[in-house]
């Protein structure tokens, strides 16, 4: 389910332009790389989704966090996640302390991700396109 789910998201994300895959969990589209990711929803939670950010995440031009299904997702530029990554707050994985660990409230459209509850808006990359 979540390879379709992330297909078709990666579809509306190409608007009409080739989607081509590249590597582990990523794809090109025209000039540039996409690192996209999974999760599916929570009966318990079902506007909060789990999501990290790795070095190989680092290495696309664009992040793709597919919530649920493709009809919710959120394309950022690399920019923003290294500004996630690179916070002294952010919240590291106790396993592996080279990824960090981040909650998204799709109902309020927001990313948490340091010590405090430090968050941000996700509404300008809602249903993004390149």
């Amino acid at each position: 389910m979540s390879t379709h789910e992330k297909n078709a998201a990666l579809a509306k994300v190409a608007n009409g332009a080739s989607v081509t895959t590249v590597g582990n969990a990523k794809a090109r589209i025209g000039t540039s790389v996409v690192h996209v990711r999974f999760c599916s929803r929570n009966l318990s939670a079902p506007g909060k989704f789990k999501f990290n950010i790795n070095p190989n995440t680092l290495s696309a031009d664009y992040e793709l966090w597919v919530c649920g299904s493709a009809t919710l997702y959120y394309l950022m530029p690399i920019a923003f996640m290294r500004g996630i990554y690179d916070n002294p707050d952010t919240y590291i994985d106790r396993m592996h302390p080279e990824i960090r660990v981040v909650s998204v409230d799709a109902n309020a459209h927001t990313v948490t991700f340091a010590a405090g509850g430090v968050s941000s808006s996700l509404r300008g990359y809602l249903c993004a396109t390149l």
